[in-house]
C-alpha cells in the first residue's frame, strides 16, 4: 500500500506545472492591457490591432504543430470549439478593450477580470454543473460591488464620461466566463493543446480581417511606430502563452482551478500600469481592487468546497 504522505506529495507535485503555467501566462496576460494602451495610444488601428495579434501568435504556433506532426483537427467538432474559443475568448474582448484602451486606465481595464470567474459560476449554476454556495453568492456580490465603487463616485475615473465605458466593458468578463464553459465542456477529444490554440488563434485573424478590411482597409503592421510594433509583439506572444496554459491546466486541473488565473492578472495588470504609465488611480480604486480580490478569494473557496451535478 502506498502511503496516505506520499501520495499528499505525489499530489503537490501534480500541481506544480498547472501552478506554474497560470502564475506565468496570469503576469504575462496582465500586461496586455498596458500594450493595448500603448498601440492605441501610438495610432495602431483598434481592429488591426486584434487582426494581427491573433494572426502571428497563431502563425508562430502552427509552425511549432507542424514540426511536432500536429495538424489542427478540421472536423465539426473543432470548428466549433475555433470559432466559439476564439469568438468569446479572443475577437470580441480584444475589440472591446482596445476600443476603450484610450478611454480608461489600464489599472482599472485590468479589475473587470475579476469578475470572470464568480460569473462562470452562475452559469455553471444556471446550466446545472454546480450546486448552490452561499461563499460562491458572495465572491459574485464582492466582484460586482467592486465594479459600483468604481463607477458610482464622482471622480473615481480620471476622464469625463469614463464610467459608461466601464460600463461598457463589462461586456468582456461575461464573455470570458461563457468561454470557460466552452473549454472546459466541449473541447474536441484527442487533440493536443498546441494544435488547438493555433487553430482558434488563426480562426480568431480570419473572423477580425474583414472587420479590419471594413474599418479602414488593410494596415501593413510593419508600418506602425516603433513602440506600437513592441506592443504588438507583447500582445501576440501574450495571447499565445496564455491560451497554451490555460488549456493545458484545464485539461490538467479542471476549470474551477483555472479560474485562479484571474488573481494573477488583476494583479500583474495593476503592477505593469503602475511601472510602465505610473497611473495615478484613487482610493476608491485601491479599495475596489481589495474587495474584488476578496470576492475571488471567496469564489474560489466555494468552488473548492462545493460538489459538482
Amino acid at each position: 500500500m502506498v502511503a496516505e504522505g506520499e501520495l499528499q506529495g505525489a499530489g503537490r507535485r501534480s500541481m506544480l506545472v498547472p501552478t506554474a503555467l497560470l502564475t506565468t501566462s496570469g503576469i504575462v496576460y496582465g500586461g496586455i492591457f498596458t500594450a493595448n494602451k500603448i498601440a492605441i495610444g501610438a495610432g495602431f488601428p483598434f481592429a488591426a490591432y486584434t487582426f494581427w495579434q491573433t494572426f502571428l501568435a497563431g502563425a508562430v504556433l502552427l509552425v511549432f504543430s507542424l514540426a511536432q506532426g500536429q495538424l489542427p483537427g478540421l472536423g465539426f467538432v473543432h470548428v466549433r470549439h475555433y470559432v466559439l474559443t476564439s469568438s468569446l475568448g479572443i475577437v470580441m474582448p480584444l475589440l472591446v478593450l482596445t476600443y476603450v484602451a484610450d478611454r480608461l486606465p489600464a489599472g482599472v481595464l485590468t479589475l473587470i477580470f475579476a469578475l470572470a470567474a464568480p460569473l462562470a459560476y452562475i452559469f455553471a449554476f444556471a446550466l446545472g454543473r454546480e450546486r448552490f454556495q452561499w461563499l460562491s453568492v458572495a465572491g459574485v456580490a464582492f466582484g460586482f460591488a467592486g465594479i459600483l465603487m468604481i463607477v458610482v463616485p464622482e471622480g473615481t475615473l480620471p476622464v469625463v464620461g469614463a464610467a459608461a465605458w466601464m460600463v461598457f466593458a463589462l461586456a468582456v468578463p461575461v464573455m470570458l466566463a461563457t468561454n470557460n464553459m466552452v473549454m472546459a465542456y466541449l473541447r474536441p477529444p484527442a487533440t493536443s493543446t498546441l494544435a488547438l490554440v493555433s487553430g482558434l488563434q488563426l480562426a480568431a485573424a480570419a473572423i477580425t480581417f474583414p472587420v479590419m478590411i471594413a474599418t479602414g482597409g488593410f494596415y501593413p503592421f510593419w508600418t506602425a511606430p516603433y513602440p506600437a510594433l513592441w506592443a504588438l509583439a507583447w500582445a501576440a506572444a501574450a495571447q499565445a502563452i496564455t491560451f497554451l496554459a490555460v488549456l493545458e491546466v484545464v485539461r490538467r486541473a479542471g476549470p474551477v482551478y483555472t479560474s485562479q488565473i484571474n488573481y494573477v492578472i488583476v494583479v500583474a495588470g495593476f503592477l505593469w500600469a503602475l511601472a510602465l504609465f505610473d497611473e495615478g488611480l484613487s482610493g476608491w480604486v485601491w479599495g475596489a481592487l481589495g474587495v474584488m480580490l476578496a470576492g475571488l478569494a471567496l469564489a474560489h473557496s466555494g468552488a473548492a468546497r462545493r460538489p459538482t451535478v
